[in-house]
């Protein structure tokens, strides 16, 4: 208490008009196999305090790791303001607003061991190496426990337990000249959502299916992406597409765009900042002020960006609760907490989001979308044909390219809702260009 309170209290003494402390105590468990052998396993703790001070206009931030005093933080922060240029749009900090509290601490993961750690994450790789054309595995596995508290001047003072982790795993497969690859992942707060020998099965599975594979060419075709495929373009739509501080600096396509029809008049998108607790919902945001569902996208209209205090102020809007802060080292940004795209009308079992004659089933990809324009050309990590509705062969070398907003225009849309951090959504199935090297 004395870490939270203090710098807040003698900044304001020493001549602060707003001072707001953020403490975050972390512990990460980490462990890294390679081939069935274990390369790395730590266990790694930490505390760490930002301060962030109010001068006037002007705005001082500094932070410190496991500090010993107070005193240094605090001069320092306004040592800070006062050699900074003044921000007419400074509003001073939030007041309190009432938080209610989310369960999203497992207890397993707070108290997980290295050697449990271990354990869970051979498991995946022995499922894998069962099969006898796996020849190679890599995986990884981070877990987390953090308590996270803010406390400011104006009389907001939250604290709560979290937890999380992720484990991945890649795998090569052979079998005379063929050769293929395969890649999962599993991500929750709570440690019953790990299935490793699932997990490591099935991407054994996907690494063997693609050995048999097919070039193509240019074509414009369905292209069906899975949950996994979509967890960075569908939380790229709102925190940052959507996101008030690029929207007022013109960074986003979506700039001049509120109140717009940008979507099929089916279609919503929701930041679920409460309801999706296994996936990055969170009882309060990066300044302390309680989340909420936001429904982004109405029915086809853009209807509000996501705000923090700050741009909210600039806007004469209300924070959306979307203050974002990974680490106690960082001011608060903008960031979407768990975004989903909904269709009721447009929801279909999986089967039918693949019934199409000839396209793409996009299992995973990793590239991100240009904030500017709203394009997606990326590489399919791992890709399939699809033809009269069934997996016919494995692609290779095939990038996808299309625009975001044609996630907003689906043709199809699946039951099979999945949770990966901040991304929820079953199967989407638009239209777009596909280009192979033949």
């Amino acid at each position: 208490m004395d870490l939270l309170e203090d710098p807040v209290r003698k900044a304001i003494q020493r001549g602060a008009d707003y001072a707001e402390t953020f403490l975050q105590r972390k512990r990460r468990v980490f462990v890294k196999e390679e081939k069935g052998a274990v390369k790395r396993a730590v266990s790694t703790e930490y505390l760490g305090v930002g301060l962030r001070v109010i001068v006037g206009k002007r705005m001082g931030f500094a932070h410190a790791l496991n500090p010993k005093s107070v005193d240094d933080l605090v001069s320092l922060a306004l040592d800070v303001a006062k050699s900074s240029p003044p921000d007419e749009d400074l509003n001073g900090l939030p007041s309190p607003k009432p938080v209610s509290y989310l369960s999203l601490m497992d207890p397993r993961i707070r108290d997980l061991s290295v050697d449990e750690a271990v354990e869970l994450t051979l498991a995946a790789s022995e499922a894998a190496r069962k099969f006898n054309m796996i020849y190679s595995t890599s995986s990884e596995l981070e877990a987390y426990y953090e308590e996270v508290s803010v406390f400011n001047s104006e009389g907001v003072n939250v604290s709560e337990p979290r937890t999380s982790y992720e484990l991945s795993i890649r795998v090569s497969a052979k079998e005379g000249d063929s050769t293929g690859a395969g890649l999962d992942f599993s991500a929750s707060r709570f440690l019953s959502d790990l299935k490793p020998e699932e997990l490591g099965e099935r991407a054994a599975k996907i690494a063997m299916s693609s050995m048999s594979y097919e070039l193509i060419g240019v074509e414009e075709l369905p292209i069906i992406l899975s949950p996994k495929a979509q967890i960075i373009m569908v939380p790229f739509l709102v925190g940052s597409a959507a996101n008030s501080e690029n929207i007022q600096y013109k960074r986003s396509f979506l700039s001049d765009k509120v109140g717009e029809m940008i979507a099929d008049e089916r279609v919503s998108v929701v930041d679920y900042g409460r309801s999706y607790p296994k996936g990055s919902s969170k009882s309060f945001d990066g300044e302390g002020l309680p989340t909420q569902d936001l429904k982004v996208v109405d029915r086809g209209v853009f209807v509000t960006p996501i705000y923090n205090h700050y741009t909210a102020g600039k806007d004469g809007r209300e924070s959306t609760g979307n203050a974002s802060r990974g680490s106690y080292d960082e001011l608060p940004g903008v960031g979407a907490h768990v975004v989903r795209i909904e269709a009721p009308d447009l929801e279909t079992e999986e089967e039918e989001v693949m019934d199409v004659k000839r396209g793409v089933y996009v299992y995973t990809t990793f590239d991100r979308p240009n904030l500017a324009t709203g394009e997606f050309s990326g590489l399919a990590e791992t890709a399939f044909l699809v033809e009269n509705g069934e997996i016919r062969s494995s692609l290779r070398q095939t990038n996808v390219a299309f625009h975001l907003l044609d996630l907003l225009r689906p043709e199809a849309l699946g039951k099979d809702v999945e949770v990966y951090g901040p991304f929820a959504g079953g199967s989407l199935r638009i239209r777009g260009k596909v280009a192979g090297p033949k």
